[in-house]
């Protein structure tokens, strides 16, 4: 039986799509949020923020595991109105933890992407319900899960149709110090051998102290992992869950180590939907192609190319655009849309014969 979490030769590295962002494709997806959403000031200053210095995906806990009956367990579905509510306000995609299968129903309705706590990562119903969902998921290791225990959990999403899912490796049970976890950085490349899936890498809960996760999380982005998860808190020192998580300030100069800015991100951004209009037009081309053969006209007709350079030129003026810049872009679009549509004469103008479009 072939496992769907395996890499098979030939299988494109998957991606996960979380509103605009691509896990997986983009340069570095940074997650990050409060451990627990704990009142509607609290996400909106962290969801400033992150928006602010190129976060990826706004997260924050609505529902909280606890070892102690009397610990915070997290305000539920208020918590989700309110994080969906600064998502919206900032232009980011939300994830949430789910830790019942109740509560992927809930989460799904306004939240991006879910996601699976460590201590229920064996939580078949749990997982199998996620799976339907329709959502992305991030699927943590369980504290003392192998590798391999780990990518069974994983086949349980997948053996629901929902191939959207990120790996996240966020520490093991270990003979370490400071009543922390041990991180597995040497999972990211195992990982990378075995499966086509994503890794993220949560650096807070390991790190023993808020001051250590920078360390850990440059170390993370050294040994390929496809981004972060960083739990933040306006005050960490009055958090009602863990003392683990960065201060507003220290994440951003994380930030900044990392090389990740919103300036950077946008930029990003705008480069990937110039990659998607000139394959739309590429297309368009094609069509305009075969209708030029079908009316015995040539490829190239000059006139029209001249009037198309001079819109070009005159809206790059407009925008205070260098003219003979754009115009010389153009140039190589146009070229390329000649060489194309050779192309598909050359092959009988047959559909099936056409190189792809994108």
């Amino acid at each position: 039986m072939e496992r769907k979490a395996h890499k098979t030769p030939g299988r494109a590295p998957t991606v996960v799509a979380v509103g605009d962002v691509r896990i997986g494709h983009d340069p570095f997806a940074v997650i990050a949020g409060p451990c627990a959403i704990e009142s509607e000031e609290q996400i909106m200053a962290v969801a400033a923020s992150a928006a602010d210095v190129g976060v990826s995906v706004l997260r924050g806990g609505a529902w909280k595991p606890a070892s102690s009956p009397y610990d915070f367990r997290g305000l539920g579905e208020e918590a989700i109105a309110m994080l969906a509510q600064a998502g919206k306000a900032v232009g980011l995609p939300t994830v949430t933890q789910v830790l019942e299968a109740h509560h992927v129903e809930i989460a799904a309705e306004s939240i991006d992407m879910l996601e699976i706590n460590s201590g229920n990562m064996q939580d078949f119903e749990l997982l199998r319900t996620a799976g339907r969902s329709g959502r992305p998921v991030l699927l943590r290791r369980g504290p003392s899960a192998t590798i391999d225990e780990w990518l069974w959990a994983a086949e349980y999403l997948l053996a629901e149709g929902n191939e959207q899912v990120a790996l996240v490796e966020r520490g093991i049970r270990t003979f370490g110090g400071d009543g922390a976890d041990t991180l597995d950085l040497g999972a990211v490349p195992a990982l990378k051998d075995l499966t086509h899936l994503p890794v993220i890498v949560d650096p807070s809960h390991a790190s023993g102290g808020a001051m250590r996760v920078q360390p850990l999380a440059l170390a993370a982005q050294g040994v390929g992992a496809d981004g972060l998860i960083i739990e933040v808190h306006p005050q960490p020192e009055v958090a009602r869950t863990s003392f683990n998580q960065m201060g507003i300030g220290g994440f951003e100069e994380l930030m900044t180590a990392l090389g990740i800015s919103r300036v950077r991100r946008h930029i990003d951004q705008i480069d990937r939907q110039i990659v998607r209009l000139l394959a739309r037009r590429q297309q368009l081309s094609l069509e305009i192609g075969r209708v030029k053969q079908a009316r015995g006209l040539p490829v190239h007709i000059p006139g029209r190319e001249h009037e198309l350079l001079d819109i070009i030129r005159d809206e790059a003026a407009h925008l205070g655009v260098d003219t003979d810049h754009v115009a010389a872009l153009f140039e190589m679009v146009l070229a390329e849309s000649r060489r194309l549509q050779h192309e598909m004469r050359a092959a009988g103008g047959e559909e099936g014969s056409l190189p792809s479009a994108g």
